[in-house]
């Protein structure tokens, strides 16, 4: 077997095993499948994609091989934000799943009509409407899983985001390798521990040509101006291996993270004394000898387990909930969340929208 598809092998079963063991980063848990009988491969076009495709093809028919991606079904959606140029990145995967036997879903959506002016609202805007797409269709063809091609690359790339933007430790994990999608559709990324040279190797190697998105060049993105001017200055001046560091860096911040989480379930048991929709009580006397960081993590938690918003949550808001489990009376937050402290009781709950009668 080729070395990358090799490669890829131990990244899907890495996949796989995440998914068994309930690994998949998100607080609702379904029972995973027992096995995906059909695969979802997003495929833009670009290396990564193709690399991807081609790989998992593959896999499915190395009789050797102990990992299985089951049948597979390409998806593709046409942003139609670069005209002719999306427009023929379509037709030439369409070409291309002709001659390699395998089904396509393909779909245009004029998301230029709906851009809000700025770069990182398109940007948000493209991703939504790719993942609504992808989990749509996954659904329509009956696949357990949607693989995505994020390398090496793209984990120090967004790793490197995070920091910029003022991430604490959780988001030094960058990219999970396993999301839970839908009840039992899982995102799940074979290439994380593959790096982009890599990827144009194996696509040399086999003679396998793919498209170039122009846009990938557009400095007017945050992280292309990583990608092109930010890490390229890093390897030059600091370190030529700044993409693998920072790839263990994130390694080690999920099993740190792993093993906070574990630690913080154990803590909101042991402190809470009763929690409806609207409302969590706790006893702050079971939280006078947790390190304030831990604390901080039961309450965003809380958060992520009440479906409360957390965009307008910054690091003063948090701290002053840690302060509030050792003195004080009522602070208020974003989005109608109220904290009131009655000696030893805290009180968190949302109140009603000031719009709704």
């Amino acid at each position: 077997m080729n070395e990358f598809v090799s490669a890829v092998n131990r990244g899907w079963r890495a996949c796989e095993q995440r998914i068994a063991a309930g690994q998949t980063h998100l607080p609702d848990k379904s029972p995973p499948a027992a096995q995906a009988e059909r695969t979802l491969v997003a495929v833009s076009g670009g290396a990564d994609s193709v690399a991807l495709l081609r790989a998992l093809m593959e896999l499915v028919s190395a009789t050797e091989n102990d990992c299985r991606p089951g049948s597979l079904v390409v998806a593709h959606l046409n942003h139609g934000l670069r005209g002719a140029d999306s427009d023929a990145d379509a037709d030439w995967l369409t070409e291309t799943c002709q001659a390699l036997n395998l089904p396509l879903v393909l779909e245009k959506q004029e998301l230029a009509s709906q851009q809000t002016g700025s770069s990182t609202g398109l940007e948000e805007l493209s991703r939504s409407a790719r993942y609504e797409f992808l989990i749509r269709t996954a659904h329509a063809e009956d696949c357990a899983r949607i693989a995505v091609a994020h390398t090496r690359d793209d984990q120090a790339e967004t790793v490197l985001h995070h920091i910029i933007r003022g991430t604490g430790i959780s988001g030094l994990k960058g990219i999970p390798r396993v999301r839970l999608l839908a009840e039992n559709l899982y995102l799940v990324r074979p290439l994380l521990d593959l790096g982009r040279e890599d990827v144009v190797h194996y696509l040399q190697e086999s003679s396998q040509e793919f498209r170039t998105d122009a846009s990938n060049t557009d400095l007017r993105f945050t992280r292309n101006r990583i990608r092109h001017q930010l890490l390229p200055y890093l390897k030059t001046e600091f370190n030529p291996a700044v993409v693998q560091a920072l790839h263990r860096l994130s390694q080690q911040a999920e099993e740190v993270t792993e093993v906070i989480s574990a630690d913080v379930t154990e803590i909101l048991n042991r402190a809470t004394l009763d929690r409806n929709r609207e409302t969590w009580r706790l006893d702050c006397d079971q939280l006078l000898d947790t390190p304030d960081y831990l604390v901080k993590q039961c309450f965003l938690k809380i958060w992520q387990e009440m479906h409360w918003s957390r965009k307008r949550m910054g690091f003063d808001h948090w701290q002053r909930l840690l302060e509030l489990t050792r003195e004080g009376q009522k602070i208020h937050l974003p989005d109608q969340i109220e904290a009131e402290r009655r000696e030893r009781l805290l009180i968190l709950r949302r109140l009603p929208d000031r719009t709704e009668t």
